[in-house]
């Protein structure tokens, strides 16, 4: 299930660095500098939208090829015995 993040990611980034040409090479050159302004904050969402993608995908790889560790079982311990007397909180 990790590929289809990677994917994901992966056209998450492109779209981001489009958003970016749009911006630079396109409403700039034409003068328009309000529209680049919300291009770029999109652009800059999206492309760190993807970057998480990819990173979540690769951590999810990472975990499933590594060892799986035995888990100790607990030692069963003697009570501790207060020679008759019970434990109240607060008294001593």
């Amino acid at each position: 299930m990790h590929w289809v993040r990677e994917i994901a990611g992966w056209l998450l980034i492109a779209l981001g660095l489009y958003a970016f040409y749009l911006a630079m090479y396109v409403y700039l050159p034409n003068g328009k500098y309000l529209e680049s302004v919300p291009a770029v904050i999109i652009g800059l969402l999206i492309f760190r939208g993807g970057i998480h993608l990819l990173k979540v995908a690769v951590a999810a790889r990472v975990c499933r090829r590594a060892p799986v560790a035995e888990i100790p079982k607990p030692v069963a311990t003697k009570p501790i015995h207060t020679k008759g007397r019970g434990v109240v909180p607060g008294k001593r």
